[in-house]
Protein backbone atom coordinates (compact mmCIF):
# COMPACT_ATOMS: atom_id res chain seq x y z
CA UNK A 1 0.00 0.00 0.00
CA UNK A 2 2.51 2.32 1.02
CA UNK A 3 4.44 1.50 -2.12
CA UNK A 4 1.46 2.23 -4.00
CA UNK A 5 0.73 5.59 -2.48
CA UNK A 6 4.70 6.89 -3.49
CA UNK A 7 3.93 5.53 -7.22
CA UNK A 8 1.09 7.83 -7.42
CA UNK A 9 2.86 10.87 -5.99
CA UNK A 10 6.03 10.39 -7.91
CA UNK A 11 3.30 10.45 -11.00
CA UNK A 12 1.33 13.30 -10.04
CA UNK A 13 4.67 15.32 -9.23
CA UNK A 14 5.93 14.20 -12.84
CA UNK A 15 3.18 15.08 -14.46
CA UNK A 16 3.17 18.45 -12.53
CA UNK A 17 6.64 19.15 -14.02
CA UNK A 18 5.58 18.54 -17.00
CA UNK A 19 2.92 20.60 -17.14
CA UNK A 20 5.30 23.21 -15.73
CA UNK A 21 8.01 22.82 -18.16
CA UNK A 22 6.12 22.26 -21.15
CA UNK A 23 4.45 25.82 -20.13
CA UNK A 24 7.68 27.53 -20.19
CA UNK A 25 8.71 25.84 -23.53
CA UNK A 26 4.95 26.53 -25.20
CA UNK A 27 6.12 30.41 -23.97
CA UNK A 28 9.58 30.65 -25.40
CA UNK A 29 9.63 28.39 -28.28
CA UNK A 30 5.96 28.52 -29.07
CA UNK A 31 3.08 25.92 -29.62
CA UNK A 32 4.12 24.97 -32.81
CA UNK A 33 7.71 24.71 -32.52
CA UNK A 34 8.10 22.86 -29.36
CA UNK A 35 8.28 19.35 -29.70
CA UNK A 36 7.61 16.61 -27.35
CA UNK A 37 11.21 15.08 -27.22
CA UNK A 38 11.60 18.81 -26.02
CA UNK A 39 9.57 18.66 -23.07
CA UNK A 40 10.65 15.48 -22.35
CA UNK A 41 14.31 16.61 -22.18
CA UNK A 42 13.22 19.04 -19.80
CA UNK A 43 12.41 17.00 -17.20
CA UNK A 44 15.03 13.87 -17.80
CA UNK A 45 12.10 11.32 -19.27
CA UNK A 46 11.92 9.93 -22.19
CA UNK A 47 9.50 11.15 -25.03
CA UNK A 48 7.80 7.92 -25.30
CA UNK A 49 7.51 7.96 -21.23
CA UNK A 50 5.36 11.05 -21.53
CA UNK A 51 2.59 8.84 -23.09
CA UNK A 52 2.23 7.38 -19.37
CA UNK A 53 1.06 10.45 -18.24
CA UNK A 54 -0.65 12.53 -21.58
CA UNK A 55 -2.03 10.71 -24.82
CA UNK A 56 -0.65 13.99 -26.77
CA UNK A 57 0.97 17.66 -27.17
CA UNK A 58 -2.80 19.22 -27.27
CA UNK A 59 -3.77 17.33 -24.13
CA UNK A 60 -0.29 18.62 -22.60
CA UNK A 61 -1.65 22.33 -24.00
CA UNK A 62 -5.17 21.96 -22.28
CA UNK A 63 -3.12 21.11 -18.88
CA UNK A 64 -1.35 23.80 -19.05
CA UNK A 65 -4.36 26.64 -19.81
CA UNK A 66 -6.49 24.76 -17.39
CA UNK A 67 -3.72 24.96 -14.44
CA UNK A 68 -2.95 28.39 -15.09
CA UNK A 69 -7.27 29.74 -14.88
CA UNK A 70 -7.50 27.28 -11.92
CA UNK A 71 -4.63 29.23 -9.96
CA UNK A 72 -6.38 32.30 -11.21
CA UNK A 73 -10.15 31.99 -10.11
CA UNK A 74 -8.76 30.50 -6.86
CA UNK A 75 -6.45 33.72 -6.30
CA UNK A 76 -9.14 36.35 -7.12
CA UNK A 77 -11.91 34.18 -5.26
CA UNK A 78 -9.10 34.35 -2.01
CA UNK A 79 -8.90 38.18 -2.69
CA UNK A 80 -12.32 38.52 -3.32
CA UNK A 81 -13.36 36.68 0.19
CA UNK A 82 -10.36 38.50 2.23
CA UNK A 83 -11.79 41.86 0.95
CA UNK A 84 -15.17 41.74 2.69
CA UNK A 85 -18.47 42.13 2.08
CA UNK A 86 -17.85 46.00 0.23
CA UNK A 87 -17.88 46.13 -3.34
CA UNK A 88 -15.64 48.59 -3.11
CA UNK A 89 -13.13 46.64 -1.07
CA UNK A 90 -13.67 43.45 -3.44
CA UNK A 91 -12.95 45.22 -6.44
CA UNK A 92 -9.70 46.34 -5.16
CA UNK A 93 -9.24 42.63 -4.21
CA UNK A 94 -9.82 41.29 -7.34
CA UNK A 95 -7.85 43.75 -8.91
CA UNK A 96 -4.89 43.30 -6.39
CA UNK A 97 -5.11 38.97 -6.67
CA UNK A 98 -5.24 39.80 -11.10
CA UNK A 99 -1.96 41.72 -10.64
CA UNK A 100 -0.35 39.00 -7.97
CA UNK A 101 -1.12 36.26 -10.33
CA UNK A 102 -0.56 38.01 -13.67
CA UNK A 103 3.31 39.27 -12.90
CA UNK A 104 3.91 36.43 -11.15
CA UNK A 105 3.43 34.13 -14.16
CA UNK A 106 4.49 37.20 -16.75
CA UNK A 107 6.84 35.01 -18.57
CA UNK A 108 4.32 32.25 -19.61
CA UNK A 109 1.03 35.25 -19.73
CA UNK A 110 1.67 36.46 -22.81
CA UNK A 111 1.17 33.13 -24.76
CA UNK A 112 -1.66 31.89 -22.20
CA UNK A 113 -3.36 35.02 -22.82
CA UNK A 114 -3.21 34.59 -26.69
CA UNK A 115 -4.04 31.70 -26.14
CA UNK A 116 -7.47 32.18 -24.40
CA UNK A 117 -8.54 35.30 -26.26
CA UNK A 118 -8.13 34.19 -29.34
CA UNK A 119 -9.27 30.80 -29.68
CA UNK A 120 -8.44 29.75 -33.21
CA UNK A 121 -4.51 30.75 -32.74
CA UNK A 122 -3.82 28.45 -29.96
CA UNK A 123 -6.87 26.07 -28.93
CA UNK A 124 -8.98 25.88 -31.60
CA UNK A 125 -6.94 22.44 -32.49
CA UNK A 126 -8.52 21.19 -28.56
CA UNK A 127 -11.89 18.74 -28.92
CA UNK A 128 -15.04 20.84 -27.96
CA UNK A 129 -15.40 19.81 -24.59
CA UNK A 130 -12.17 20.98 -23.54
CA UNK A 131 -12.52 24.37 -25.69
CA UNK A 132 -16.25 24.85 -23.59
CA UNK A 133 -14.35 23.85 -19.87
CA UNK A 134 -12.11 26.96 -20.67
CA UNK A 135 -13.81 29.09 -22.04
CA UNK A 136 -16.50 28.53 -18.67
CA UNK A 137 -13.20 29.00 -16.69
CA UNK A 138 -12.70 32.24 -18.30
CA UNK A 139 -16.22 33.19 -17.56
CA UNK A 140 -16.40 32.16 -14.18
CA UNK A 141 -13.50 34.77 -13.38
CA UNK A 142 -15.18 37.37 -15.57
CA UNK A 143 -18.43 36.60 -13.78
CA UNK A 144 -16.97 36.97 -10.24
CA UNK A 145 -15.99 40.83 -11.16
CA UNK A 146 -19.67 41.30 -12.68
CA UNK A 147 -20.94 39.94 -9.85
CA UNK A 148 -18.76 42.81 -7.98
CA UNK A 149 -19.60 45.45 -10.48
CA UNK A 150 -23.17 44.86 -10.31
CA UNK A 151 -23.28 44.33 -6.19
CA UNK A 152 -21.58 48.37 -6.28
CA UNK A 153 -24.05 49.72 -8.98
CA UNK A 154 -26.87 48.16 -6.53
CA UNK A 155 -25.92 49.85 -3.74
CA UNK A 156 -24.76 53.11 -5.45
CA UNK A 157 -21.15 52.95 -5.43
CA UNK A 158 -20.81 52.18 -8.70
CA UNK A 159 -21.64 53.97 -11.68
CA UNK A 160 -21.18 52.46 -15.12
CA UNK A 161 -23.09 52.15 -18.38
CA UNK A 162 -22.41 48.56 -19.13
CA UNK A 163 -21.01 45.64 -17.09
CA UNK A 164 -19.42 44.03 -19.50
CA UNK A 165 -17.59 46.08 -20.69
CA UNK A 166 -16.51 48.04 -18.09
CA UNK A 167 -15.23 44.47 -16.78
CA UNK A 168 -13.32 43.76 -20.25
CA UNK A 169 -11.83 47.28 -19.43
CA UNK A 170 -10.75 46.16 -16.20
CA UNK A 171 -9.49 43.05 -16.73
CA UNK A 172 -7.76 44.24 -19.92
CA UNK A 173 -5.00 46.67 -17.64
CA UNK A 174 -3.94 44.28 -15.81
CA UNK A 175 -3.31 41.37 -18.41
CA UNK A 176 -1.23 43.92 -20.49
CA UNK A 177 0.82 45.05 -17.74
CA UNK A 178 2.94 41.81 -18.08
CA UNK A 179 4.03 43.54 -21.97
CA UNK A 180 5.77 46.30 -19.85
CA UNK A 181 6.03 46.03 -16.11
CA UNK A 182 9.24 44.89 -14.28
CA UNK A 183 9.96 43.75 -10.87
CA UNK A 184 13.38 45.32 -10.60
CA UNK A 185 11.66 49.21 -11.36
CA UNK A 186 10.79 51.48 -9.44
CA UNK A 187 7.06 50.20 -9.04
CA UNK A 188 7.11 47.35 -6.80
CA UNK A 189 4.24 44.67 -7.18
CA UNK A 190 2.03 46.20 -4.24
CA UNK A 191 2.23 49.56 -5.99
CA UNK A 192 1.26 48.56 -9.09
CA UNK A 193 -1.72 46.62 -7.35
CA UNK A 194 -2.75 49.62 -5.39
CA UNK A 195 -2.86 51.99 -8.96
CA UNK A 196 -4.19 49.60 -10.88
CA UNK A 197 -6.88 49.54 -7.86
CA UNK A 198 -7.64 52.62 -8.50
CA UNK A 199 -7.88 52.84 -11.99
CA UNK A 200 -10.51 50.18 -11.79
CA UNK A 201 -12.44 51.83 -9.39
CA UNK A 202 -12.40 55.20 -11.34
CA UNK A 203 -13.75 52.81 -14.56
CA UNK A 204 -16.48 51.52 -12.01
CA UNK A 205 -17.45 55.14 -11.04
CA UNK A 206 -16.62 55.27 -7.84
CA UNK A 207 -14.44 57.47 -6.07
CA UNK A 208 -11.11 55.66 -5.38
CA UNK A 209 -10.08 57.67 -2.29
Amino acid sequence: MAQARKRSRNASETKASIVHEATILFATRGYERTSLEAIASAIGISAPALYYHFDSKDEILFATLETTLVQLNQMSADGVAEAGSSPVAQLRGFVHAHVQHDVGNADIMPMLNAGLYNVEQLIGGLPAARRRKLIQMQRSFLDRLRDILNAGKQDGVFAFENVTTTAFAIIGIVDFAVYWFRTEGALTVEDLANQYGDIALRMAGADAG
